[in-house]
């Protein structure tokens, strides 16, 4: 079931369309969120390919995913907890009304990872895909679990689903997009007659377990109750939520707890004697990052350890996994915003014993854990001061706040920032991500002499304490954003003829994965323009006739992108007079 020498899942994979399906609107959540990440699954929902490196650096790509998918993605996030990106890039700027914040009351986080897509194809059939997962939308390395569930709709109601649409409605009043709003609503009333299935014959029954909203609770889910074996992974603990649990157990139990090693201090020695306690081996959790070849300090720093929350349980012969964003601890089972997944497991001669053998493997050399025979004492680290400094962030976030811009000449703008209160104790400072100014920390601030560029919503917020910092970006509702501004952000990258070139050849490819290596391998050869005298103009009014007799849609695409850059200095003559012929050329088909 569970073998992570082997069984290896994408990220792109488990969002992307079936062959001859579009995505017609996706839902996500995560607790953090990366934003160069987020950049990624417009890649995945709208062209289909993988998230990875070589195409983000390619940004015809990463423009056209995005434009194709922006208007049909939500993703809602805890407030506070988004990452600033090493480098600012204008994408960010198109992504924000796609990104939703959550604010929680009483320093509850909001923790749910999981995803909502609806696709459809040509012929007008739906198909929807449930993603239950146990990581952020974050690049970390560690280890994770994923499982998807895919339905159709039926003509009976789906009773079922009853707690995801619960879990989506609790979603609605935190989108300040109307659209949005709808295309949500959309969802929810079609999933009342979804029938998902797991597509594994041995697992018959599951259930859908939001906790933390209103009128679900951890004590209902079943996890809390009497068992004989007991499994248990998770990163983070709480000593109560073990002890509670290690409770449950009936006569000649089998318990086994897996987590991280910086968490084994919350441990007792009971605790450690009751129960098999293992971690990963320290040569697995900084194994990676000793071999890369990656010359990024920073994405060398990054260990892996164990991400997943599992919770796999048997009494007699029932067997039942949870999975999902709950750990071990306190706040995740009172008060947290969290989703699992509750599976029935049903196949003959199963035992629970059968997921260590996975996970371990059968030789000893091959395990990458190791049981933990003792508590070790608690390393004295800079931690208190950073979880001070991002609660302070997270109150922050609580607080009611403004932004509105104002225009002071022909090229430049002011942001004017208000929020209601400040915490105490801490030293903020505040700046618009695209931005490299910043403000420090007042309940009403001006930044001047911004470019439309730098405008957005998205705003990089520096807490300092104690010669410790921490940053984190916060989306502000921001009035007065200059209604071109995205039309600017287009052609701050589309900002010349032979990039504006790339891109229609791009918009007309049969493949797009292929027109984009093509594009950098062009790159590579040194090629200084696009020659509309030479091979490549015949080439692109090819394309263009394919595109009128197979994919006209492609010829929409074009249209719409020639109105939005509308700038004689990126777009040709040349293309301008090619475009009028193939005009004309296909209104003669058409007659």
């Amino acid at each position: 079931m569970l073998k992570p020498d082997k069984d290896r899942l994408n990220y792109s994979d488990l969002l992307k369309p079936p062959v001859g399906y579009e995505v017609v609107f996706a839902v996500g959540t995560t607790y953090s969120l990366d934003l160069e990440a987020l950049v990624g699954v417009p890649l995945a929902l709208s062209l289909s390919e993988e998230m990875d490196q070589t195409l983000k650096d390619d940004p015809i790509y990463m423009l056209e995913g995005i434009r194709r998918s922006a208007d049909n993605l939500a993703i809602f996030c805890e407030a506070g907890q988004i990452k600033v990106p090493q480098n600012g890039n204008s994408f960010f700027a198109l992504m924000e009304d796609s990104v939703f914040e959550v604010a929680l009351e009483n320093e509850r986080s909001f923790h749910p990872k999981t995803w909502l897509i609806k696709y459809e194809d040509s012929q007008g059939d739906t198909l929807f895909r449930f993603l239950v997962l146990t990581r952020n939308l974050t690049f970390d390395r560690s280890w994770d679990i994923a499982l998807a569930l895919e339905g159709r709709q039926k003509q009976e109601m789906a009773h079922k689903n009853r707690p995801l649409i619960d879990f989506i409605q609790f979603l609605l009043p935190q989108t300040t997009s109307q659209q949005k709003q709808e295309s949500i609503q959309e969802m929810m009333a079609e999933l009342e007659y979804i029938h998902f299935e797991s597509g594994d014959k041995h697992i018959p029954e599951f259930d859908f377990c939001p906790l933390g909203i209103e009128g679900y609770e951890a004590k209902d889910i079943g996890l809390f109750e009497s068992y004989h074996q007991l499994i248990i992974m998770t990163p983070f603990l709480s000593k109560s939520i073990i002890a509670e649990l290690n409770d449950y157990s009936l006569t000649s139990p089998t318990k086994v707890l897996i987590t991280r090693r910086t968490e084994l201090h919350k441990l007792t020695e009971k605790l450690i004697n009751d129960i098999d306690v293992y971690v990963l081996k320290d040569i697995i959790v900084e194994g990676e990052g000793a071999f890369s070849e990656e010359e990024d300090e920073n994405e060398l720093d990054q260990l892996q350890d164990i991400h997943a929350k599992l919770y796999a349980r048997s009494k007699y012969n029932e067997h039942h996994f949870f999975i999902g964003s709950a750990n071990s601890s306190h706040y995740a089972f009172n008060g947290n915003v969290e989703f699992l997944l509750k599976m029935q497991y049903k196949k003959y001669g199963f035992r629970i014993t059968d997921l260590l053998l996975d996970l371990f493997g059968e030789e000893e050399e091959d395990n990458p854990f190791e049981k933990v025979e003792s508590i070790p004492e608690e390393e004295d680290t800079e931690a208190e001061v950073t979880d001070k400094l991002q609660k302070a962030i997270k109150q922050l976030c609580r607080v009611k706040s403004h932004a509105l811009v104002q225009k002071e000449s022909d090229y430049l703008y002011t942001v004017h920032l208000s929020f209601e209160t400040i915490p105490d104790g801490i030293e903020f400072s505040i700046g618009p991500l695209l931005s490299k100014k910043t403000q420090k920390f007042q309940q009403d601030m001006r930044i001047n002499d911004l470019s439309m560029l730098e405008l957005g919503e998205f705003y990089v917020v520096r807490a300092q304490l104690d010669g410790e910092t921490v940053e984190r970006v916060i989306k502000i509702q921001t009035e007065g954003l200059p209604e071109e501004r995205n039309q600017e952000v287009f052609r701050s990258i589309i900002n010349n003829p032979y990039v504006f070139l790339q891109y229609v050849a791009f918009l007309l490819a049969d493949d797009f994965l292929l027109s984009a290596l093509e594009q950098m391998e062009i790159k590579k050869l040194g090629s200084g323009a696009w020659d509309m005298q030479a091979a490549r103009y015949p080439v692109l009014y090819e394309n263009m006739l394919k595109a009128a007799a197979r994919s006209p849609e492609k010829l929409n695409d074009v249209h719409k992108f020639i109105e939005m850059i509308d700038d004689e200095t990126i777009i040709p003559q040349e293309f301008y007079r090619l475009y009028d012929t193939f005009n004309q050329a296909t209104k003669l088909v058409e007659k």
